[in-house]
């Protein structure tokens, strides 16, 4: 028997606000969601959650680090978020990004990342503590771009003002250096030649070439307007070691230039809008470039006829992936990314484009906004600056129809919203079970509640809150701005992943939090925690880090448990079995380990299953973000990615490696799932969570595609078929 049930859902306007920064007020229609029954090696129910309006952003820029392997990806609200391409391509870290503070070009030096914006401050990021670690002035404007010198010593960045502006970055410092000759239009894009003596820079109606000795422009280039009274803009260019520069402007052109000698090669009208960003590839043989239009288009140096040594560039071939205009493409090794205003990054494989094979990164952060508070039935949603406490709806009705709309006992309702007072962007959140501790952190202070909710039944319940004192002594020392955060079942205790690499453990009592004790970060320690989970019991919290580590530890005991040995890639999830004696860990390769607490070796189970799974499933895109154990199921794991929630069943084998788990496409499942081990359900898109409930209730939280793309802005409006 399968049932559905259709639930209306309410938002609650903050009419009611105090200095703890949390609110209520009168319901407003927001929109529905539903409760369904279905079977998937058991049957469930399941709170269906579309009332999350999660709107992820633009993507501004694209940098990537070919030594660490390593892409860094900005957003319209700041955002900076780390992808590892040799962890196929999964993002690891994400640094919140600051009100009215854009980035809007990225840099590279080394592992060191460097950002500009139109603030007229770079800015140097700490990849440890994911803050700001270095700022300096440009005194000249805001800033449009940045470049890196070869030998990684000294920054270039082009001003609004005019400056090409000098910053000393040796011996790990970030100086202001020396400004060349001021020109009379801003500097959009700018680039350093591979021989250390030349920069380039483009903005209204030309290209000039600096010498980087004296800080005079020795050559102009100048671009021919459309229209006599519309200025032509530069918007990207590239230069290669033999003095060809690339650029991309407003007409919508991407032009190649002999540098040595200021002329035109060739232009090409390659978009039907203006060119916002191209790339070089290593050999200087190939340009990609893309911009309002949505189109990347690829240009390759190529031998005019067979075995001559006479090379032009040509157009090859184009590309349409994106639905919005592209902001940044970059080179990472063999493959290209690309991003734009569609929220979505793009990777094509390089030897691959005329075949057409890329894949999708979708632009749902890894890291969960979601968090449920199993025995009190809520459910926490983060936004940018706040959290939203819902109480889930309830119904006991059933039904001998399938998909028959059931009444509701109670809706679902938002209890409370906790505002961040100073308006920093929330970075990491936690609810403990009883629902009745709530505790998030910004980047400079832990902030903690208790909650108490009465009636919780009934149409209004009553709802009081009380903020919790930060207690500091001369023995003892503040709790510390965290990365990642954990409570118990009944609130007593959160652990915390600092932003120096400690695991702090804080006691909660009645009207303060204090530090009851911490697990010092290594002094080796160059890898920030990235995951974390509590056993059912709350004694052991295990814990995995960039740098492929996972450490359990006793917070009751307070001691190191054991490390696990180091695997190849990084850990994407963690949870403890129902008994808390054995922790299950998924990988970036797709692989699932479960390792034995009692005997420190991975268990009899991963010993003979781990390295068996289909190669359907090694193959799969979409990282496993999260874990959990169902009660009425105790030896089954349920895990899932952005679109897709399996069913791994540990009393089964897995018959060949083989097997096709579902129908390419279509994502039905293909084989018998009698016959292994592994079920799915792709009904929902996009997943931002899942997770059980008491008897036999799970809580999904989805954002749909469709509502995402409903509030990007329109695009550029191109005729076709002749229309």
């Amino acid at each position: 028997m399968k049932t559905r049930l259709d639930l209306l859902c309410f938002q609650y306007t903050s009419s009611i606000s105090d200095v703890m920064g949390h609110s209520w007020g009168e319901p407003v229609q927001r929109t529905t969601c539903d409760v369904t029954k279905w079977y998937m090696m058991g049957e469930f129910r399941v709170h269906h959650i579309r009332f999350f309006e999660f709107q992820p952003k633009a993507i501004h820029c694209i940098s990537y680090n070919n030594d660490a392997e390593k892409l860094a990806v900005s957003r319209s609200d700041g955002t900076l978020e780390l992808w590892s391409s040799k962890d196929h391509w999964f993002q690891e870290k994400v640094i919140p990004g600051v009100e009215g503070k854009s980035i809007e070009a990225l840099c590279w030096q080394g592992e060191r990342l460097f950002t500009a914006g139109l603030d007229g401050y770079i800015t140097e990021y700490d990849l440890l503590r994911l803050q700001p670690k270095a700022i300096a002035t440009s005194n000249a404007g805001p800033v449009w771009c940045l470049t890196s010198d070869p030998t990684g010593k000294l920054l270039a960045a082009g001003t609004e003002d005019g400056c090409v502006v000098i910053f000393d970055t040796e011996y790990n410092t970030l100086e202001f250096k020396r400004s060349f000759d001021k020109q009379d239009n801003r500097i959009l894009c700018i680039a350093w030649h591979s021989a250390g003596e030349t920069i380039v820079t483009g903005g209204i109606d030309n290209i000039r070439l600096w010498s980087v000795r004296s800080g005079h422009a020795y050559q102009r280039l100048t671009l021919g307007r459309q229209e006599k009274n519309k200025e032509t803009i530069v918007w990207c260019l590239a230069i290669t070691s033999d003095m060809t520069i690339v650029s991309g402007d407003s007409r919508g052109k991407t032009s190649f230039w002999n540098g040595e000698q200021g002329t035109l090669i060739k232009a090409f009208l390659s978009h039907k809008a203006d060119v916002f960003c191209l790339c070089v590839d290593k050999s200087e043989t190939s340009v990609l470039s893309s911009g309002v239009d949505s189109t990347v288009v690829q240009f390759e140096y190529t031998s005019t006829q067979m075995e001559s040594d006479w090379k032009v560039w040509v157009k090859s071939l184009t590309h349409f992936r994106h639905t919005h205009d592209v902001r940044g493409l970059a080179l990472a090794n063999d493959h290209i990314v690309s991003g734009g205003v569609d929220t979505n990054l793009i990777v094509y494989r390089l030897q691959s484009l005329k075949k057409k094979i890329w894949r999708k990164l979708a632009p749902v952060p890894h890291r969960s906004m979601v968090q449920v508070a199993r025995d009190a039935e809520l459910v926490v949603l983060k936004y940018t600056d706040y959290l939203e406490v819902w109480r889930l709806g309830y119904t006991n009705k059933t039904s001998e129809t399938d998909g028959e709309i059931l009444p509701l006992q109670s809706n679902p309702l938002n209890l409370v919203q906790l505002k961040n007072k100073s308006s920093e962007p929330i970075i990491c959140f936690a609810i403990s079970s009883h629902g009745n501790v709530v505790a998030f952190s910004d980047q400079d202070s832990i902030r903690a509640y208790k909650l108490v909710i009465k009636n919780k039944e009934l149409i209004n319940p009553s709802v009081s809150i009380k903020k919790l004192k930060l207690y500091m002594t001369e023995d003892s020392t503040a709790p510390l701005p965290a990365h990642h955060m954990l409570a118990t079942t009944n609130g007593d205790t959160i652990v915390t992943a600092t932003v120096c690499g400690s695991i702090q453990v804080l006691r909660v009592e009645d009207s303060y939090v204090k530090v009851d004790h911490a697990f010092s970060g290594s002094k080796e320690r160059v890898a920030s925690i990235t995951v974390m989970c509590m056993c059912p019991d709350d004694r052991l919290v295990a814990v995995g880090d960039s740098g492929r580590n996972v450490t359990i530890y006793d917070i009751i005991r307070k001691q190191i448990v054991c490390r696990l040995p180091q695997y190849s890639c990084q850990v994407t999830a963690l949870a403890f079995s129902l008994s808390g004696k054995e922790l299950v860990m998924t990988y970036a390769d797709q692989l699932v380990y479960e390792f034995d607490i009692a005997e420190q070796e991975y268990s009899t189970w991963s010993k003979n299953n781990s390295t068996k799974f289909p190669n359907h499933w090694k193959k799969r895109h979409g990282k496993i973000n999260h874990m959990f154990f169902h009660l009425a199921h105790p030896n089954k794991i349920f895990l899932h990615d952005e679109q897709i929630l399996y069913v791994l069943d540990k009393t089964k084998p897995f018959p060949s490696e083989d097997l096709k788990i579902w129908k390419k496409g279509s994502g039905k499942q293909e084989a018998d799932k009698s016959t292994h081990p592994l079920s799915i359900c792709r009904k929902y898109k996009f997943i931002l969570y899942i997770d059980a409930l008491k008897d036999d209730w799970l809580v999904t939280v989805e954002r749909p595609p469709a509502a995402i793309n409903a509030s990007l802005p329109s695009t550029l409006k191109v005729k076709k078929f002749g229309t």
